[in-house]
């Protein structure tokens, strides 16, 4: 069938006319590949990189790897934005479910319990934080309060190279992970562990400690 081609003078269409009469408009304009945020990470308050953790477990029997490679680089996905994946497995109340592009197909993905799956394996197999540099800052950082974000901005402040003093007022560290989530739901245990883990980053914890009047005390 002959096909031939007009062009209209208005809105940049060309016009599809075949033998039979018809006639369909296309348009010169082409689709452009356009990256962007997956929903779950960009509703995740700590910004976690869901889809690359997904991918890395989904994907690492077929590059070759063992489950132990592949939890192990999972882990330290975690790791580059939060110190706490055990703790937020278990509280966190996973706003990325809520935007997972699978909530209207089959449900959305497990993300709150591959987080604690993931976190609780970096806890068994003694896995320990990546400092970004071997270089020690000469400026001395201290941080009042050894709740979730005191303690969240001294891992980081670590990893970076500063030396980090954490004073806290009450004699345990966590602040409200400890004092305001029952035991059931967060053992002391996990949030010890993963505290401690950043303690053997370098950075000094001291508690009974309410900044201005008290003498220190180290943990």
């Amino acid at each position: 069938m002959a096909i031939k081609r007009k062009e209209k003078k208005s809105g940049g269409l060309k016009s599809l006319r075949s033998s039979g009469g018809s006639s369909v408009e296309t348009s010169p304009l082409r689709p452009q590949f356009i990256t962007k945020r997956p929903p779950c990470g960009d509703n995740c308050p700590n910004h976690n990189q869901i889809r690359k953790m997904l991918m890395t477990v989904q994907k690492g029997v077929e590059y070759g790897k063992t489950l132990d490679q592949t939890f192990e680089e999972a882990f330290y996905i975690f790791l580059e934005t939060t110190p706490f994946p055990s703790v937020c497995g278990r509280v966190c109340p996973h706003p990325c479910e809520t935007e997972c592009n699978r909530k209207e197909k089959e449900g959305p993905v497990g993300i709150n319990k591959m987080e604690r799956y993931i976190g609780d394996y970096g806890l068994e197999k003694g896995l320990r934080p990546k400092k970004l540099t071997e270089e020690t800052r000469p400026e001395r950082i201290a941080v009042v309060g050894s709740g979730p974000g005191g303690l969240s901005a001294a891992y980081h402040l670590a990893r970076r190279g500063y030396p980090v003093t954490v004073f806290e007022a009450f004699p345990k560290t966590g602040g409200m992970l400890r004092y305001g989530i029952p035991d059931y739901r967060l053992p002391q245990s996990i949030l010890d562990a993963e505290v401690q883990r950043i303690a053997d980053m370098g950075v000094e914890i001291k508690v009974n400690t309410s900044v201005g009047t008290t003498s220190p005390t180290k943990t």
